[in-house]
């Protein structure tokens, strides 16, 4: 496996800081929104969780007391029942507690919400009817309710018809059969004066059973009685109040079994009973004196007045309400069903971010599940359900809220993104590419293909890259005209070499002899000629690939490598034709190397701690072995070297002479000293001094 380059990567990573920078601050940004809106909804959230739970417990509490009514108990017993419908109203089994006011006995009717259905062109009427649980009793259906007319209550003349006066038409319709009565009212009289101011106006209900063949055959119903109660005078209408019953003879053979019966498996009321569909109508007079229908069964609104849809009032949206009563095993689920006036107004874009923010709480916010549940005594129970993220309106408002402000700064953030990218990292990336492309392909004749084109615009990217371009032409244009320069030093430099060949070559003849001490010199300058016109000295330039600078002829020159002793170099330089030279050492230090080349390189560093020292002082030379070096430091006494760092002294053209003396001097000395040192193995270093400079050279010795 291959390793990682750590180096390269970090170099990698240097190279895109900006980018770096710029999208680690804006994903910095994203994770501090999306964070903080995690933060701030589950924070918010569990401040009202427990408020919301306690609510559903109330809530729960008026359910369950509702439901252990009369009416309740009724709705949990007939839940499956069918509703009604053009031929009726269905019948209830009713509690025995209904006959707490039995027909004939009654002074103060109270409405039973359980099983009334109101009209619906009249929603103040109302009718019930059903049968009770108690089998005892017998097979008596119970109907009561209320109504309004304009006047008072008319009694019939029975000997004419009972239809000539205010009537229910009752039909009873169950098990392929149909029973119809007529129930009339008759004035009751109070005891005593005629009308007792506190007590109500009342009527007593008898009834007939209609004839099935020509339904003009009235016979006395001796079990059809009831009462009807005046219970409010209104500027509108009169309200009456009426309870009565009649057979269902139909049921008849159920209750006698069920009576006879010891089993408790005997089932009363029958099963059918909820198939059985009692029509009720009131036909009297109105206003006008017009016969009229005030009360029609078969016209009521499908829900009673007390029922478990109505129970939605108590939800919360995402809320659901269960009851499992205790005759069955089935469950009764209401949901909230309340019209959100709200979000009918909102029109399609503000649904569109509902949903979405929705979607997104959903997913931040975790979905507390609340079950609470309550028993009823009749071993039934009622839960209500609900996930309370999704249930709490008012913290479920703030909190889209928030989550729509952290979208818009989200986009926001990615837009910048791209905005930044865009405009800024993309064409800061193609200049880089460029600008590199340029120095990679830097050559005299400024022929280059660039990666990108770039529009040189009013911008900042495109000023820069103008700059850049700019810049670049003014480097070609120097490099052209340095190039010209060195060419045009090369001849004249070819040119004196030409002229100054012949004479030293007649020079070299003359003075061959090493006890000459002219032929030191004589062979100094043939190695000067040597390394500063080295290859092309002598030869014709076809192109530009015969070229060689000075730097290019020193680094290639191949010396003459040989055992020197380098004491007697310094020795002779103490002795040369510069003055206050002093030399310290004393043992010999044998060192491989040219001899022409340390003759230049000590020449060098002399001249140049010579130019520099003040005048009257000496030049300190010392040699000695150190760890197998042969080491010499020449050190002078005069200015320090202003130079930073001071090893660039050593840098071709390079020179610490004012313009006015530099008439002479090219910054070649130091450099080619540098040079030769290298080439010999050795080392070549500068430093300030407290009152000069010092000098060191280092090369490996010889025994």
């Amino acid at each position: 496996m291959a390793r990682l380059d750590f180096k390269k990567f970090k170099n990698n990573i240097s190279k895109a800081s900006i980018r770096i920078y710029v999208a680690g601050v804006i994903l910095a940004m994203l994770i501090v929104v999306m964070v903080g809106t995690v933060v701030a909804l589950r924070l918010s959230f569990g401040s009202v969780i427990g408020q919301y739970e306690s609510n559903v417990s109330r809530n729960l509490q008026r359910v369950a007391y509702e439901f252990d009514s009369l009416d309740g108990r009724i709705n949990l017993v007939n839940f499956e029942y069918p509703r009604p419908d053009s031929s009726g109203i269905p019948l209830y089994a009713i509690p025995l507690e209904y006959i707490n006011i039995v027909p004939g006995h009654a002074e103060d009717i109270k409405p039973l919400l359980g099983c009334s259905f109101s009209g619906m062109n009249a929603p103040q009427s109302r009718v019930c009817a059903g049968v009770l649980t108690n089998k005892a009793l017998g097979a008596m259906v119970y109907v009561r309710g209320r109504f309004e007319k304009d006047n008072d209550l008319v009694s019939p003349s029975y000997i004419d018809d009972p239809r000539t006066g205010d009537h229910f038409l009752v039909s009873l319709s169950a098990r392929g059969t149909t029973s119809q009565f007529i129930v009339t009212f008759d004035s009751v009289k109070r005891s005593g004066d005629t009308v007792i101011p506190y007590l109500s106006p009342a009527w007593s209900l008898t009834g007939f059973r209609v004839g099935s063949s020509t339904d003009r055959a009235y016979s006395r119903e001796p079990y059809i009685k009831g009462r009807a109660l005046k219970v409010s005078n209104t500027r509108a209408a009169n309200r009456f109040e009426f309870i009565f019953q009649i057979p269902a003879y139909v049921f008849a053979d159920d209750a006698y079994l069920a009576n006879r019966s010891q089993r408790e498996t005997t089932a009363w009321p029958p099963s059918d009973i909820s198939k059985a569909r009692l029509d009720i109508k009131l036909i009297g007079d109105n206003s006008a004196g017009e016969s009229s229908i005030m009360l029609d069964s078969a016209r009521s609104e499908p829900s009673a007045v007390f029922s478990f849809e109505r129970m939605s009032n108590y939800l919360s949206p995402g809320e659901v309400l269960v009851f499992s009563p205790s005759n069955t095993d089935a469950r009764i689920e209401i949901s909230y069903t309340a019209v959100d006036d709200l979000g009918e107004a909102r029109n399609y874009p503000f649904s569109v971010i509902d949903r979405l923010t929705d979607f997104f709480i959903g997913i931040i916010v975790p979905a507390i599940k609340i079950d609470a549940v309550a028993g009823l005594p009749d071993g039934g129970a009622i839960a209500i359900h609900g996930d309370a993220s999704s249930v709490l309106g008012g913290w479920r408002i703030a909190a889209q809220s928030i989550v729509l402000l952290s979208s818009l700064i989200i986009i926001m953030l990615l837009a910048s993104s791209v905005i930044l990218r865009r405009f800024v990292l993309d064409p800061l990336y193609r200049v880089r590419r460029n600008t590199l492309h340029i120095k990679e392909r830097f050559n005299v004749a400024g022929e280059h293909s660039l990666p990108f084109n770039i529009k040189e615009s009013q911008n900042e990217v495109g000023v820069l890259w103008r700059n850049i371009l700019e810049l670049h032409e003014a480097l070609m244009v120097h490099g052209r005209n340095a190039a010209e320069r060195s060419k045009r030093e090369h001849q004249f430099l070819r040119a004196i070499g030409h002229e100054i060949r012949s004479p030293l070559q007649d020079l070299m003849l003359r003075h061959n002899d090493e006890n000459d001490p002219s032929t030191r010199y004589v062979r100094r300058i043939s190695f000067a000629v040597k390394y500063l016109y080295g290859a092309s000295l002598g030869q014709e330039i076809s192109d530009g690939s015969a070229f060689k600078t000075p730097q290019e002829a020193m680094s290639s020159l191949s010396g003459n490598i040989t055992k020197e002793n380098i004491t007697e170099y310094l020795m002779n330089a103490a002795e040369s034709t510069i003055s206050g030279i002093r030399y310290v050492g004393g043992e010999a230090m044998y060192v491989m190397v040219d001899a022409d080349m340390l003759e230049s390189v000590l020449t060098a560093i002399f001249n140049n701690a010579n130019d520099f020292r003040v005048p009257g002082t000496e030049i300190l030379v010392n040699g000695y072995l150190e760890r197998g070096s042969a080491v010499v430091t020449i050190k002078n006494i005069g200015p320090r070297i202003t130079i930073e760092p001071v090893e660039d002294i050593f840098e071709y053209g390079v020179s610490v002479r004012n313009s006015a003396e530099e008439d002479g001097h090219l910054g070649q000395g130091l450099y080619m000293a540098k040079t030769f040192v290298s080439r010999l193995g050795g080392s070549l270093s500068v430093r300030n001094i407290d009152d000069g400079v010092c000098f060191e050279i280092r090369l490996p010795c010889v025994s």
